[in-house]
């Protein structure tokens, strides 16, 4: 072979596998634009997908086109990587231009969505706060006011039924207003105010008990949330007032200062030491220290915080009321011994001591004379009769000598009774406690009594006693922890007391 045609051959199989190579590479690089191409396509699919999901999610296309969506911004690691919220006003824009778009800058579109997110989102929370504004109007003016008053023989049921609230909405406030007013037994006179939004639901309960007091009890709309109640402001004053006894204490207090419920507060105070049915005697005095409270033109009396009673009879007796830190509060001697007693001096207000307590009297049924360890206290049938100290029932029943007769032991071994009682009190029986001044019982004649009256006895340890000479223990005194505060509060008192005009 000669050189020409060598040269000429290899220059063709050197040009040929250059075509083949030439043709390969062509066949690679057309087979790498297609997979870019497709991973391209695939990631601007993607985009598309994520965004229209987030436009249905958020579902508040506006008229322009633009579809607000709520979008973030996620600062940098130096800022602690916190979202912020954007706020700015969007802009309309045409969808289908954005959507062909999308295919040839597939890095702008996503920056021109990314920036109509963000616009939507503030577009999104101006509306919120807007509808959230207008919606509180609407509540506020939506509030329907139901008042009334209770009857006798009404209830609030009946009268919120009658007016179109629903029983489960009114067995629901029942339930969450409880701990503070059971209102399935508001008293007849009762003034109320149910306040209900357009739904039907009532969200606020006021109600006033009396003509001072008004509570305004608020429902949450969360169940978790507890209810909030408020009282009306009541004001007080202290006042100072004296008076004179001519007949009785009762119309020496409604002449003077017109109130028959301070007459009763002053008795019971010193109920202990005094019986102002037959120890009270004409010109004995009485000076009190007593709060009033009041709210527009209508007020009433609180608690006496002192008191002095004098008479010739019965010397000078004090009462200050103290209350110690833990709350417990009673009335006291000035030097700090409380005015309780075991005992109260009578059980019943009676009209006088028909007979008294003797070794041998002459029995005016049975004609005999023999003992009479008891006293006898003269008063109409149906008198209440209360138990002279805290103890428990022992005996409940009919005798035939005494009649209706109870029994109640007290602590330290003393047993009281009460006998020729009319009836029982409801719910009494053998085995109850009993407090000191409750009514166990109404006074009668039956058993062997000539008229109606209460047999009363007392015994210690089994052996009688003459209630009218005995001096049963004082309460516990004012704890030495607390006298330094009682003293401060005694003076206070005393020296109001020798003001003759009101505080």
């Amino acid at each position: 072979m000669s050189i020409k045609k060598y040269n000429i051959h290899y220059f063709n199989r050197t040009t040929n596998k250059k075509k083949k190579e030439i043709k390969k590479a062509r066949r690679l690089f057309n087979f790498k634009n297609i997979l870019n191409y497709k991973k391209e396509v695939s990631f601007i699919a993607v985009l598309i997908l994520a965004l229209a999901g987030v436009k249905l999610f958020y579902n508040t296309t506006n008229t322009t086109g633009t579809t607000p969506v709520p979008a973030v911004e996620v600062e940098s690691e130096q800022n602690n990587n916190r979202i912020v919220n954007k706020m700015a006003e969007p802009e309309g824009r045409n969808t289908e231009g954005l959507k062909k778009e999308s295919f040839k800058d597939p890095a702008g579109e996503y920056r021109d969505e990314a920036g109509s997110l963000t616009m939507g989102l503030e577009q999104l929370d101006s509306e919120r706060l807007a509808l959230a504004y207008q919606g509180s109007g609407r509540r506020e003016e939506s509030i329907k006011k139901i008042s009334g008053k209770l009857n006798s023989g009404q209830t609030l049921y009946e009268l919120l039924v009658k007016e179109g609230i629903s029983p489960h909405e009114i067995l629901d406030l029942g339930e969450k207003v409880k701990s503070v007013v059971d209102i399935g037994r508001l008293n007849e006179g009762v003034r109320f105010t149910v306040h209900c939004n357009s739904e039907g639901e009532i969200v606020q309960f006021d109600y006033q008990p009396n003509s001072l007091d008004a509570y305004y009890i608020k429902i949450p709309a969360n169940e978790l949330s507890a209810i909030e109640v408020s009282k009306e402001e009541i004001f007080r004053e202290i006042v100072c007032m004296e008076g004179r006894i001519e007949s009785s204490l009762y119309q020496a207090m409604m002449k003077y200062d017109n109130s028959g419920q301070l007459a009763v507060q002053l008795a019971e105070i010193f109920a202990w030491d005094i019986d102002f049915l037959t120890e009270c005697q004409n010109g004995d005095s009485y000076k009190i220290l007593v709060e009033r409270q009041y709210r527009g033109d209508f007020y009433r009396w609180g608690d006496i915080l002192a008191a002095v009673y004098e008479g010739e009879l019965l010397s000078t007796h004090t009462a200050i009321l103290f209350e110690d830190p833990n709350g417990n509060s009673d009335y006291y001697t000035p030097d700090g011994h409380c005015l309780r007693k075991a005992f109260l001096k009578a059980p019943l207000n009676y009209k006088y001591i028909s007979s008294g307590y003797t070794e041998n009297r002459y029995h005016p049924i049975l004609r005999i004379w023999r003992p009479h360890l008891a006293i006898d206290y003269a008063a109409p049938t149906g008198t209440p009769v209360v138990t002279v100290g805290a103890g428990t029932v022992i005996t409940k029943r009919y005798d035939s000598g005494y009649g209706n007769y109870i029994e109640v032991r007290h602590p330290n071994g003393y047993v009281t009774g009460y006998g020729h009682l009319s009836k029982f009190a409801q719910g009494l029986k053998a085995g109850k406690r009993v407090e000191q001044g409750e009514i166990i019982g109404y006074v009668g004649a039956t058993g062997l009594a000539t008229g109606p009256h209460l047999d009363f006895s007392i015994s210690k340890d089994g052996k009688r006693l003459n209630f009218l000479n005995l001096n049963p223990p004082r309460a516990s005194s004012v704890s030495a922890d607390y006298l330094p505060s009682f003293e401060r509060v005694r003076d206070n008192y005393l020296s109001l007391l020798k003001k003759d005009h009101s505080i």
